[in-house]
């Protein structure tokens, strides 16, 4: 039996009140990257603001770009930006 490949995507602050929880898992293929979890979360939760100039995406606490590959088990966090100067 095959298992199927996931991972698992973190919420925080206001995004936790927006979608309810503080995680969710994603299926994911050997060709996933990290836009196909952001559209996920888009597709699923319209009213989160997910722009990337707001937003700090990361994998495994590392920031990524968009095109990175993703295995399985990897951990995605979509961290809200913090204003400052």
């Amino acid at each position: 039996m095959k298992q199927t490949m996931k991972i698992s995507i973190h919420f925080f602050g206001t995004q936790r009140t927006i979608t309810k929880t503080d995680s969710i898992h994603m299926p994911i293929t050997e060709r996933t990257c990290l836009t196909d979890a952001l559209e996920y979360v888009r597709q699923r939760y319209p009213d989160l603001p997910l722009d990337k100039k707001t937003v700090l995406i990361t994998v495994n606490q590392e920031q990524a770009s968009l095109d990175t590959m993703l295995k399985p088990n990897d951990t995605v966090s979509f961290l809200p930006s913090i204003g400052g100067g």
